[in-house]
């Protein structure tokens, strides 16, 4: 995710700026570049009875990533596009809702898989929590010596 739906722009064309557009779309996106799909769509515009030349129109279908990365994935799509020559292009949005998302017949924000990572993160906290208390007392300990170590050395020196 996300899914670009092309039309009015052609395979070939779109092959050319594939890599280059996919690639600064999943830096955008924080994705791997194997997660964004680019499909071209063969459609024929129909205008007073003739069939006319179809005007570019991307369809973002994807998860909610905020306003700013909204307006970024347009500017950059809308670039690439009409770095094809072409006038002007149009893109919209469709956002999809993890309740309403099914891979292979099972909801995407499923509880149970909410579930094991919330457990996973809570789990993983801990373990820090704990490293952190021991750092903590070690660096007490290294203090503690250190200061003792050092007063002692006064001690003697004042002594002499």
């Amino acid at each position: 995710m996300p899914h670009l739906l092309i039309r009015g722009v052609s395979p070939h064309q779109i092959r050319v700026i594939s890599k280059a557009l996919v690639a600064e779309l999943a830096g955008l996106c924080q994705c791997p570049a194997d997660h964004i799909l680019l499909e071209c769509l063969n459609t024929s515009a129909v205008f007073d009875g003739e069939i006319v030349p179809s005007y570019p129109f991307v369809e973002v279908n994807w998860f909610d990533r905020g306003q700013s990365v909204r307006d970024l994935a347009a500017e950059c799509i809308d670039r690439h596009v009409r770095s094809l020559g072409f006038a002007e292009a149009e893109v919209a949005f469709r956002i999809y809702d993890a309740d309403s998302y099914y891979a292979n017949g099972v909801k995407l924000s499923s509880g149970r898989a909410d579930e094991d990572v919330a457990r996973a993160l809570q789990e993983e906290n801990h373990r820090l929590k704990e490293e952190l208390q021991k750092t903590r007392k070690a660096l007490q300990s290294s203090q503690a010596s250190s200061t003792s170590h050092m007063s002692s050395r006064l001690y003697d020196a004042l002594r002499e």
